[in-house]
């Protein structure tokens, strides 16, 4: 009798262990289940963010260059117009002062200054607006930013393009203007005598690189810097925009080069 009793208690004590076991593995289940729920749920909130965080940047980007063209109409409609007409007016006053020397060197003096201000108001209001991207596409405009660049750059600026695939308006005017950041920094910080644009298709990417022979500069000091950090955050923004890859090779001393890389299917997409 006391042999079947302790046999019975051995069995309870088998049952329960067992229980236990069975409940810490429901534990140990049920917690890996909640853990890998959690991480997806952090992952798909962290995608949403990821996306509204780039509708808001594509916002932003779209409302800015609404206003550039903007004021780049503004001022190649309005200024333009009247300084073409002040210009027009001084060639006509140019007969009544043809026996004053004096009067004659005036005249000459205020159609030389009307005339590099014409030629500085369509500078600025293409620098704001591209007419030409609009009007003749992406090779066109870059092959025109270079003429009307290279005399910044004593060896002159070199654009090279070789591409086939189709891009989008937004995506042309992102392109372009990365490379007019770049074209900018290179003027105003690298003290460069030549630059070169190339734009080329690959076999699974489009890769852009503008390289420069200036001094340089330490990538990690430019971040901190409010100036040169502006001209990187915009390149940033604009690549994220077209979901490329962006690289920057920069070292004091031996020039500078912007590579951009975006997968051909997220452009075609």
């Amino acid at each position: 009798m006391d042999k079947s009793v302790d046999q019975e208690i051995v069995g309870l004590l088998y049952a329960g262990v067992v229980a236990m076991l069975l409940l810490a593995a429901a534990l140990v289940a049920f917690f890996l289940i909640y853990q890998k729920k959690l991480i997806g749920q952090q992952l798909a909130l962290q995608t949403m963010q990821s996306a509204y965080h780039k509708e808001l940047l594509v916002a932003s980007i779209q409302a800015e260059e609404q206003e550039r063209q903007r004021i780049g109409n503004d001022l190649h409609d309005g200024m333009g117009s009247a300084l073409s007409a002040a210009k027009m007016l001084m060639g006509q006053l140019a007969p009544a002062v043809a026996g004053h020397p004096q009067g004659q060197e005036v005249v000459a003096l205020i159609d030389d200054i009307l005339h590099h201000s014409v030629q500085d108001l369509r500078h600025i209001s293409q620098s704001l607006h591209p007419a030409v991207l609009t009007r003749f596409g992406l090779a066109k405009a870059l092959h025109n930013l270079g003429v009307v660049c290279a005399g910044a750059f004593a060896g002159g600026i070199d654009v090279q393009v070789d591409m086939a695939i189709a891009l989008t308006q937004a995506q042309e005017l992102a392109l372009y203007r990365m490379v007019q950041e770049a074209v900018n920094n290179a003027m105003k910080y690298a003290q460069a005598s030549r630059l070169t644009v190339q734009l080329r298709q690959l076999p699974a990417t489009l890769a852009l690189t503008v390289t420069d022979d200036g001094h340089g500069f330490d990538y990690a000091t430019a971040q901190l810097s409010e100036k040169a950090g502006l001209g990187l955050k915009s390149l940033a923004a604009r690549a994220s925009m077209l979901d490329a890859v962006l690289r920057l090779d920069s070292a004091p001393g031996r020039g500078t080069c912007v590579c951009v890389e975006i997968p051909l299917a997220k452009l075609s997409s």
